[in-house]
Formats: C-alpha cells, sequence, structure tokens
C-alpha cells in the first residue's frame, strides 16, 4: 500500500512539474513576443541609506514591480567619470581607461557602451542619451547613441526624456539625472542633511511623471520595457571618490515584466582598500552588472557567451540564479527544483541515510525564521514538496540536517 501512495504522489508531482513547465514556456512566449526595450534613469550622488530614509512613493512601487536591491557594491573609482563608464559599458576602469571626470585616457573602442554591444546584434535599435552634464556626452565615443541631447537643467532633463518617449520607435532612452550629488557637495551627503533629503524626494516625483510617459505609450501593452533605476556612487561629507561604506555602497532596481520580483540583500563588510579585487565580492550585485542586465534583456544571445565574447565584468540580474548559488556545505547532496519558483518547488536529496528524519527551516535574507518541520527520509530518493506562495517574493535560506549530516542553499521565490 506504501508504494501504491508513493507512485501517487510521484504522479502527482510529475503532473506539477509538467504544469509549470508549460507555464513558463507560455510565459517566456508572451514576453518574448513583444519589443524589448530598455529605460535607464541614473541619478548622481544617492547614498542608499538616504533612498531609504527618503519618502519616495514612485521608488517603492517600481521596486515592487521588480527586482532590486540596497546593498549593491561600487569597488572601483567613486567618482561620476569612471563610475558611469564602468556602469554603461559592463567593465571596470583597468578595461574602459577611465579614472577622472574628463574622461582622459578612456579606451571606448575596446570596451563601448552596452548600446554599442546590443546593436552588433539588433543594428535597427534606436537610442537616445538625456543629460545635463556635458562631459558624458562631448568626452565620450563609440558609445551607440543616434541622438544625445544635452541640457541645462535636471527638469529640461525630465522634459526631454518624455517627449523622447512619445516617439514610436525609441528602443533605448537613457535619462541622468545630477541635482542630488550637485545638493551633496553644496551641503553634505547625509540623510540628516534636508535640502539632499527633499532632493531625493524631488527626483521620485520626476520618476512618476517619467513612468507615466511611459505607460502611457501607444503601443506599451505590446512592448516589454525594462526599467532600471540606478546612483553612481553615494559620498562623505561634501565629497566622495574615497573607499568609505558610505561612497561604495549603492542601490538599483530592475523591474518590468520579465524580470522577477524580488529584494536581493546581500551585505559585505567595510571594503577600506581603494582599489579591491572585485572578484572577492562577487557573491553580491555590482556597478558593472548594469550593462550586462540591459543586454541580457535586449539579446536573445546566451548571456555568459555574450561576456565571455566582449570580456565583460558584470552580470545579469536577471539571469536570477547568478544569486542562488548552492553554499559550500551539502553534504545532504540536495538540490532545490525548480529554482527560481512562485513558491512551489521540491527538495531532492540521494545522501544514503535513507530510514532517518530530517529537520529543515527556512529563513529569509535578514536571519528570520519563517518555516521549520520534520519530515523522514523512507525511499532510494527524498522528494519534499514544499509551498511558500503566501510568502513575499525573495530569496530564502533552506537548512537541512539529517543523520549527522546537512546542506545550506538558497531558495528564490518570484
Amino acid at each position: 500500500m506504501d508504494g501504491y501512495f508513493r507512485a501517487i504522489q510521484t504522479k502527482q508531482l510529475n503532473m506539477r512539474k509538467t504544469l509549470l513547465v508549460a507555464l513558463a514556456a507560455l510565459f517566456a512566449l508572451q514576453t518574448s513576443a513583444q519589443e524589448k526595450k530598455v529605460l535607464f534613469i541614473g541619478v548622481d550622488g544617492v547614498r542608499s541609506d538616504a533612498l531609504q530614509q527618503a519618502n519616495t512613493p514612485n521608488w517603492d512601487s517600481l521596486c515592487s514591480s521588480g527586482l532590486y536591491t540596497y546593498t549593491s557594491w561600487h569597488v572601483g573609482i567613486t567618482v561620476s567619470g569612471p563610475s558611469w563608464s564602468s556602469m554603461l559599458t559592463g567593465v571596470w576602469s583597468g578595461k574602459h581607461g577611465v579614472t577622472n571626470n574628463n574622461y582622459t585616457g578612456s579606451n571606448f573602442n575596446d570596451f563601448p557602451y552596452f548600446v554599442t554591444r546590443a546593436k552588433q546584434y539588433r543594428p535597427d535599435l534606436k537610442a537616445v542619451q538625456v543629460t545635463s552634464w556635458d562631459p558624458m556626452s562631448s568626452a565620450v565615443y563609440n558609445d551607440g547613441w543616434d541622438t544625445k541631447i544635452v541640457v541645462p537643467s535636471d527638469d529640461a532633463c525630465e522634459a526631454a526624456g518624455i517627449a523622447q518617449l512619445a516617439d514610436p520607435d525609441i528602443d533605448i532612452l537613457f535619462i541622468h539625472i545630477d541635482d542630488c550629488d550637485a545638493q551633496g557637495h553644496g551641503n553634505g551627503f547625509s540623510p540628516t542633511v534636508a535640502s539632499y533629503m527633499n532632493q531625493i524626494e524631488y527626483v521620485d516625483g520626476q520618476l512618476g511623471r517619467i513612468l507615466n510617459a511611459l505607460k502611457n505609450r501607444a503601443n506599451y501593452a505590446n512592448e516589454d520595457w525594462l526599467v532600471v533605476m540606478t546612483t553612481d556612487h553615494g559620498g562623505i561629507g561634501t565629497g566622495h571618490g574615497g573607499p568609505t561604506r558610505v561612497e561604495r555602497e549603492i542601490w538599483w532596481v530592475a523591474a518590468g515584466p520579465s524580470v522577477p520580483q524580488a529584494q536581493i540583500s546581500i551585505d559585505l563588510p567595510s571594503i577600506a582598500d581603494l582599489f579591491p579585487n572585485p572578484a572577492d565580492y562577487r557573491t553580491a550585485p555590482m556597478l558593472t552588472d548594469i550593462a550586462v542586465t540591459a543586454l541580457d534583456h535586449l539579446l536573445t544571445q546566451n548571456t555568459e557567451d555574450f561576456i565571455a565574447e566582449w570580456s565583460l565584468d558584470g552580470q545579469s540580474w536577471l539571469n536570477y540564479s547568478t544569486y542562488i548559488a548552492d553554499a559550500p556545505e551539502n553534504d545532504l547532496g540536495m538540490t532545490v527544483y525548480p529554482n527560481p519558483n512562485n513558491g512551489q518547488f521540491e527538495v531532492r536529496t540521494t545522501s544514503g541515510i535513507y530510514g532517518s528524519d530530517v529537520a529543515w527551516e527556512i529563513l529569509d535574507m535578514t536571519g528570520k525564521l519563517q518555516r521549520k518541520g520534520q519530515s523522514t527520509i523512507s525511499s532510494t530518493e527524498l522528494n519534499i514538496p514544499f509551498d511558500l506562495t503566501d510568502l513575499k517574493a525573495g530569496v530564502y535560506t533552506l537548512r537541512m540536517t539529517a543523520g549527522g549530516k546537512s546542506s545550506v542553499t538558497r531558495v528564490a521565490v518570484r
């Protein structure tokens, strides 16, 4: 009789897996049929802790529809020229060559903007940059923009960006907002400085108007827009350029219909070295990941292939498995399928500890216990179904122990 019930359970699990695969294929078909486009809003000089304390309803709404973090890291030169160059090329200063705001020593021929890369596969893409900071326009070459618009103020940036979103043919729009950085230099980069916080909240209003213009596009329902918003660096006192946490720690959001909804919170110890090795901090999202994320959205090519082809330093946030690697401790041979998932998944192990009880617990990224339980390994393979559909989207830690062995892994719930 036990064998009969196990057969029924296996059949149900197989039917569930078949349904999940079919739904995933349908979702992929729907999003792939839409025109893939990118709206990139770059806000200069906004500290991560300041953004978290500001009143930003439009930012909060954007985060609720995408993948976001307050613990992304800048391990390069925390100055605008090299920072934006790393963000838009997908490589660090050692490759793109920019080390200052004059863009001297740049190597954009070998390491161009992601727009130029995307046009190698999609030459008909129409791309526009809007900024009030002239060096980003006049000092950069091989960037791929069809039009570079330089205006005198952030308000003019907003207006120009909204005007560009009325163009039915636009595919990539980058809007650079500069006044938060100006407020920081003038009055202080700190959540305790009222004028700095007021400027961040003003930018949130600009974000809301830009997003409204995006959603009012005539063909918006047939388009798959990736909306990326981030900053280039933080600040300390009235300056930046050093290695302190408040200069290095940045934030971002990547939102849209084909983006998993979750918060990534991977804390790192303070990085005191001015020129650290980025590979030492690869477990967390990085500044150079932004260009790769945009390319991953725009292109159908395998992400790892074009990263290798172009010697890019970044990874894609959309390839969520990048941040769900199993922890080293996996004595039970545990695997999670599918991962990422919608909250329903199963855990498998072939550890050879049959007849043992396995205890498990699920914790969120703050370490707070969300679930715990116990199951028995009664056959040659353990398949434990889990249902976390009542939990919010995010990354969770799953710990399992049995027979003196243990495993720890990450589970991503979209």
